[in-house]
C-alpha cells in the first residue's frame, strides 16, 4: 500500500503540471485581457484612459509577452508560495487574497460535507431496508425536493423566510457587523458557529439528496445477493448482516465518489457565497473571471483541480481500507 501511495504521488507531479497549463489556457480564452476590462470599465463610467496609461499597464503586468512566458512568470513562483499579483485587486498578491478566504471555505465544505453524509448515510439505509415504507416515501420525495431546488434558490427561500417570518436583521454572511472586521478571538468563533448552519444547510443539501439516493440503490442491490441470504441462513442476526455485511459493500461507491464531493462543494459554494454574501473564495473566483484577473483565476481554478487529485488518491486509500478485497500493489 505504501508503494501504491508513493507512485501515485510521483504520478501527481506531471499531472499537475498539465492541470496548471489547461488553467491557464482556459483563463487566458475569453478575448482581450485585464487592460481590455479595465479600459470598458472606465468608458462605462464615463471617463477613458489614454492609449499610453494601457500599455504601461500591461508591461507592468507582462501582459504584452506571449504565453508561454506568462504562464512561466506566474507557474515558477508556486514552490515560494508566490502565485502571482492580483490585477483587479489594486496589486494585492494573490496568496494573501486566497489565505483568508481558504480556510473559511474549507471549513464551510468540510462541515457540509458531514452534514450531508451524516444524514445521507443512515436515513439511505434505513430507506434500503424499510423499501417502501411511509419513511421511506417521505425520504425520497425529499430527495427529489433537493436534487430539484438548486443551492443559490434554497440561500433565497432561506433569507426570505429569515427575514420576513422571523424578522431577522442580519441576512448572510459569517460574521455579525460587530466581528465582521475584528481580529480573532473567541467571540468571533463563537460568532462564526452560529452563522454556519445556513450556508452548511444550503450547500450539503444537494449532495446528502445524491448521496441518499446511492446509499438506497446500492444497499437494495446489495441485499438481493446470494451471500447475504447465506448469511441468514446461518441464523445471523439481521443487525450484523446489515452493517458488517451489505453495508460495507454498498459504501464502496460513496467512497470512490469522495474524491470529487470537495471541488463540487467548492464550485457549488460559489452562487450561494455569491447570494448568501459569504467571505470565501467562490465571490473572489467570481470577480477574478470577470475581471479577466488572470493570475488570481487560474490560482483557484489549480487548487480546486488539486483537490480533485488529493481527493481521489484519499478516496482510494479509504476504500482499500474499507474493503480488504482491494489491493493496489
Amino acid at each position: 500500500m505504501l508503494s501504491y501511495i508513493i507512485r501515485r504521488t510521483l504520478y501527481m507531479i506531471p499531472t499537475l503540471v498539465l492541470i496548471s497549463v489547461v488553467s491557464f489556457v482556459l483563463i487566458q480564452l475569453p478575448p482581450g485581457d485585464y487592460v481590455t476590462s479595465w479600459v470598458a470599465e472606465l468608458r462605462a463610467q464615463g471617463t477613458t484612459a489614454s492609449q499610453v496609461a494601457a500599455e504601461a499597464l500591461r508591461i507592468r503586468y507582462g501582459l504584452d509577452q506571449p504565453i508561454y512566458k506568462q504562464y512561466w512568470l506566474w507557474v515558477s513562483g508556486f514552490i515560494r508560495g508566490d502565485f502571482g499579483i492580483s490585477m483587479f485587486y489594486s496589486d494585492t498578491p494573490v496568496s494573501t487574497l486566497i489565505s483568508g478566504r481558504l480556510a473559511l471555505t474549507f471549513i464551510i465544505s468540510l462541515i457540509s460535507l458531514i452534514f450531508a453524509w451524516g444524514i445521507a448515510i443512515p436515513i439511505g439505509i434505513y430507506s434500503a431496508t424499510h423499501k417502501y415504507g411511509k419513511l421511506d416515501y417521505i425520504s425520497s420525495f425529499f430527495c427529489y425536493l433537493g436534487l430539484a431546488i438548486p443551492n443559490f434558490m434554497f440561500a433565497l427561500i432561506l433569507m426570505f423566510t429569515a427575514v420576513f417570518y422571523f424578522n431577522a436583521q442580519f441576512v448572510g454572511g459569517l460574521f455579525s457587523p460587530a466581528y465582521m472586521d475584528a481580529p480573532w478571538s473567541l467571540g468571533k468563533v463563537i460568532d462564526l458557529i452560529k452563522h454556519l448552519p445556513a450556508p452548511v444547510i444550503v450547500i450539503g443539501t444537494a449532495s446528502m439528496a445524491s448521496t441518499m439516493r446511492i446509499m438506497r440503490g446500492n444497499l437494495l442491490d446489495i441485499l438481493g445477493k446470494q451471500y447475504i441470504q447465506t448469511a441468514r441462513s446461518k441464523g445471523l442476526k439481521e443487525r450484523i448482516v446489515i452493517y458488517k455485511h451489505a453495508v460495507r459493500i454498498a459504501i464502496n461507491p460513496l467512497i470512490s465518489r469522495l474524491g470529487l464531493e470537495l471541488p463540487y462543494l467548492f464550485s457549488g459554494a460559489m452562487l450561494t457565497s455569491i447570494v448568501l454574501n459569504l467571505p470565501t473564495v467562490g465571490p473572489l473566483f467570481y470577480r477574478a473571471i470577470m475581471g479577466q484577473d488572470m493570475y488570481l483565476a487560474g490560482t483557484i481554478l489549480f487548487m480546486l483541480a488539486v483537490l480533485l487529485v488529493l481527493g481521489n488518491l484519499m478516496a482510494d486509500i479509504l476504500l482499500a481500507m474499507s474493503d480488504p478485497r482491494i489491493r493496489y500493489d
